[in-house]
């Protein structure tokens, strides 16, 4: 049998047909994870989705933070030398 054949027999088989939805992206997929069985495959991609989230927005958080206080930084030496020059002209 060719492979193809052989790899939606054995989506069939885990789900009792093809799976309503299912694209080409989500067949490589579960060829690579060697995982037919559609609900356990959405599982997992909404489990991998969801760690991605938090991983950019843990990172952003960061960046974020390190960026505010650099600026910080700069716009309170910013203020103190516009305050030294103002005292300075009066």
């Amino acid at each position: 049998m060719g492979r193809m054949k052989e790899l939606c027999m054995d989506i069939i088989e885990a789900n009792g047909g093809i799976p309503e939805g299912m694209t080409i992206q989500d067949v490589v997929k579960m060829k690579e994870l060697e995982n037919y069985n559609w609900h356990e495959y959405e599982r997992q991609q909404e489990k991998n989705r969801l760690q991605q989230y938090q991983q950019e927005n843990t990172g952003e958080t960061g960046k974020v933070e390190q960026v505010s206080k650099k600026f910080s930084k700069r716009y309170g030496e910013a203020r103190e030398q516009k305050k030294v020059n103002n005292e300075e002209g009066d």
